[in-house]
């Protein structure tokens, strides 16, 4: 018998000569207090396959909102637990979720093994991006400039559903979205015999009196499309002024990405069919986290050795269960193996056919390490708490909060972990949070130098990945640090309620809103200068000295994701300064 299981006997023996110590002696003493009713819940966490141990799987008392991790034996230890019907909830990233009803009998042990089947887990945001949102235009702005809507706006889905048929060729195919754009058709009017400029991927092309620019593309190789009908929201690189008549930007299929979907489907592992050739096979995960990548692409390509020349090419899906095989592969020829799946890949690997079945594993890396930053604070009095040790227990990920309580936890690994902090004079928090690959968690932590009367609380929130990417968390911390600036995410702003963008800009310190009929502008109370610049989603929507438009009329308080207002020049950042006087800047994210 193993010494976990023998441990185990020991504490089941234990509690039940107690429980005989206790009934002998039930005649003479009064019925046992509430308290003394309390049972012990022991779980050991084992895989379904192996037997070995699961480590760090999140378990949770469902209505009793108690919650531990698995130790390094798989061991769960729920103490004080009263007599009744419990839902026992086992979650680990690799094994999905389980669940099993306990009835707890009071002042007993209740001993149970648990075993873990793993599962394939599909990422889905990754997914997501990769179909309806290619890398490429998500860098160059695309989407950005489409959620401020200035322009009209064409995206792949669209030229994929539009672009067959007559409108094969793409001068005919332009030529049906001019049509479809009367913004654009009305630019034309009055344009004193100008013609739109034309960039493709960025760069001049042109003009649309000139069918050169064109000539030779068909449809498939436009991806998607933006008109716009003058200066109004253009990119900056087509801001010149040529664009007084309108601007064409075509951006081509350049990403490199497959639109692949996960999941396997009905795949067949192929069956060798001569007996001397080799077959090679083996299972597809990702690199970080272990998790199995079903419907991933393997390309093999064999050659004769030294005659690159012959090669062959196979491509095949790996199964359900995220298994891969390639059948009858010649004696004497060299193997070499790519695989991608969801937009990443391997690099090209060179394989040995030493025997008639090779294995070999492939890892993928789709999903990355996640962050967790926050702040450390007094419960009491709201104050940083600086020099705090911040750790994420079983890893390497260790810290010391800053002199205003911030910290940073950087390459974590993504799963459910217990987030540790501690200070000389505050108490110890050990509290689970869970990390998402490629993404951050933000942390608030406050802490109570009194842990008999106070628990302590931890609230944490995903950062929005745009947002991250474009440094709006980045200036909100700096902010908090100088004091400058005024910040807002999607949560203040639903909670906050206002009708209208105004109504959310009025609450910054340090600014006015003045009205006149429905067009409303921001400036500050700061100095004599002028308006605030307006920026969408990096652009300017509205400058210092533009008159005549609403903050209002551009964008609503249920299409913004994150607002950032900074009521005068020493608190505004460097890239949202401008020549025009503007006394600071509103910065509007969109949803």
């Amino acid at each position: 018998m193993s010494t976990p299981a023998r441990s185990l006997c020991v504490a089941t023996l234990c509690v039940a000569t107690w429980t005989a110590a206790l009934g002998a002696q039930e005649q003479d003493e009064s019925p046992p207090s509430e308290s003394d009713q309390m049972a012990r819940v022991i779980a050991r966490l084992v895989d379904a396959r192996t037997g070995a141990p699961v480590v760090q799987a999140f378990a949770t008392l469902e209505n009793l909102d108690r919650r531990a991790l698995s130790d390094s034996t798989g061991l769960v230890v729920f103490r004080d637990i009263p007599p009744g019907e419990h839902e026992l909830l086992i979650r680990h990233v690799a094994y999905g979720e389980q669940s099993q009803t306990l009835q707890v009998e009071s002042m007993t042990s209740m001993v149970l093994a648990v075993e873990l089947t793993p599962v394939a887990i599909a990422v889905a945001p990754l997914e997501v991006q990769i179909e309806h949102r290619p890398r490429f235009l998500e860098t160059e702005g695309f989407y950005d400039r489409r959620a401020v809507g200035l322009g009209s706006f064409f995206d792949p889905q669209f030229v994929d559903r539009w672009g067959v048929g007559a409108w094969a060729e793409a001068v005919s195919f332009v030529g049906l979205l001019f049509e479809m754009a009367p913004a654009f058709r009305a630019s034309q009017i009055g344009c004193l015999g100008g013609s739109p400029a034309i960039y493709i991927d960025g760069f001049r092309r042109g003009s649309l009196g000139d069918p050169i620019w064109i000539r030779g593309m068909s449809t498939w190789d436009i991806g998607a499309v933006e008109l716009y009908g003058g200066t109004h929201g253009v990119p900056d690189f087509a801001l010149t002024p040529e664009a007084t008549c309108g601007v064409v930007v075509i951006w081509t299929r350049r990403w490199r990405n497959r639109q692949r979907q996960l999941g396997g489907g009905d795949v067949t592992l192929c069956e060798p069919k001569e007996l001397e050739a080799r077959v090679v096979e083996g299972v597809i995960r990702d690199e970080f986290t272990g998790v199995l990548l079903p419907g991933a692409h393997v390309f093999a390509t064999s050659y004769p050795a030294g005659n690159t020349r012959a090669s062959e090419t196979r491509e095949i899906v790996s199964d359900p269960d995220a298994r891969y095989r390639i059948c009858d592969l010649p004696l004497d020829h060299v193997l070499s193996l790519k695989a991608e799946t969801t937009g990443s890949d391997t690099q090209e690997i060179e394989i040995e056919l030493e025997g008639p079945l090779v294995r070999h594993d492939i890892a993928i890396r789709v999903a990355g390490p996640g962050d967790v930053v926050g702040r450390i604070v007094d419960r009491a009095t709201g104050n940083p708490v600086p020099a705090a040790d911040v750790f994420v227990r079983g890893t390497t990920a260790r810290t010391q909060t800053d002199g205003q309580g911030f910290f940073r936890l950087e390459d974590v690994l993504p799963g459910d972990h217990v987030l540790e902090v501690g200070h000389i004079g505050f108490e110890q928090v050990e509290r689970p949070v869970s990390v998402v690959a490629d993404r951050t968690v933000e942390a608030r932590v406050e802490l109570s130098a009194d842990p008999i009367e106070l628990e302590p609380l931890v609230v944490t929130a995903l950062r929005d990945r745009r947002l991250e990417r474009r440094g709006f968390y980045d200036r909100r911390m700096d902010g908090e640090r100088r004091g400058a600036g005024f910040f807002m995410d999607q949560v203040a702003i639903d909670r906050r309620g206002a009708a209208t963008t105004t109504g959310l800009i009025q609450d910054a310190p340090g600014v006015r809103v003045t009205c006149a009929g429905r067009s409303c502008t921001v400036g500050s109370t700061r100095g004599s200068c002028g308006n605030l610049t307006v920026y969408i989603n990096g652009a300017v929507a509205m400058g210092a000295g533009r008159t005549g438009m609403s903050i209002d009329e551009l964008v609503r308080p249920t299409e913004i994701a994150a607002l950032e207002v900074y009521s005068d020049r020493s608190s505004t950042p460097g890239e949202y300064l401008d020549a025009s006087g503007s006394c600071g800047a509103v910065v509007i994210w969109t949803r």
